[in-house]
């Protein structure tokens, strides 16, 4: 299977607001095709509520590796596409891809290097935990009912993140407008509670507006400034379908700076 990050240098690593990288294309057109065709559907992911709304307006709803590893009614090229990219070897292409813009307390975290750990899918506790957790998982933001609505404002992802990835599968019938995705900066540096679902407004500014395209990748290391969100979704029928790529640690290692860090 190939990887998303199969033409994608360091050359292409975009430094503003925060070391990131948007790749239009990511997949082979033909591969891509065939993937998206076999993308999970809601049901799949969420089995439908009763009534009318059978499911929560603008919400998302998610199928992590390790489920999408058990269940036999999803096509072999889907579950292909997640166990390559939960996989080590594209962890160490990550790795090898932003070598140099990884945070330093991160490195320090993990003695040193994001190398020689113990890595294992993203999944409920066992009795002898990886000190990695890979996660590919297939995600769904429902259709918008009634007002329009934003399904998560300015945020960082969780502190023991090490990276984030986004993989769109925008359906070639979505005509919607909205749900960009929103590069933030700080405006007077990082407050306190940073790890709040959503920050305040007044406390970032929009740097970078990303277009929610089909077969675009935005991937980026976590940091304390990478800060995003997604834009706002008036009414439609449609739902905003995206591959969440992810690495994480059972425990936060992302904290304000001190005055040591800044002046490293």
């Amino acid at each position: 299977m190939t990887s998303v990050l199969h033409s994608v240098t360091p050359a292409d690593i975009r430094l503003t607001p925060f070391p990131h990288i948007v790749i239009d294309n990511a997949l082979p057109p033909d591969l891509y095709t065939q993937i998206a065709a076999a993308y999970p559907t809601l049901d799949q992911i969420m089995p439908p509520r009763s009534g009318d709304q059978p499911y929560l307006s603008n919400s998302r709803y998610t199928l992590s590796a390790w489920i999408t590893a058990l269940l036999d009614d999803l096509a072999p090229a889907w579950q292909a596409f997640i166990a390559r990219h939960s996989s080590p070897a594209f962890f160490e292409e990550v790795v090898s891809l932003f070598d140099g813009h990884w945070p330093q307390a991160l490195l320090d975290h993990l003695g040193g290097s994001l190398r020689g750990h113990r890595m294992g899918l993203l999944q409920p506790s066992s009795d002898d935990p990886p000190r990695l957790y890979l996660d590919a998982r297939a995600e769904i933001n429902t259709p918008v009912y009634g007002a329009a609505s934003v399904s998560r404002g300015p945020h960082l992802d969780t502190p023991n993140r090490l990276f984030t990835g986004l993989l769109y599968f925008r359906a070639e019938e979505d005509d919607s407008t909205g749900g960009e995705l929103h590069l933030y900066r700080w405006k007077n540096g990082p407050i306190a509670g940073f790890d709040t679902f959503q920050l305040p407004e007044d406390s970032v500014e929009v740097a970078v507006t990303l277009p929610y395209r089909a077969n675009r990748l935005v991937l980026f290391p976590q940091q304390i400034g990478a800060l995003h969100g997604v834009g706002l979704r008036p009414p439609t029928p449609h739902v905003r379908r995206y591959v969440f790529l992810t690495a994480e640690l059972a425990e936060p290692w992302l904290t304000l700076p001190t005055d040591e860090d800044r002046a490293r």
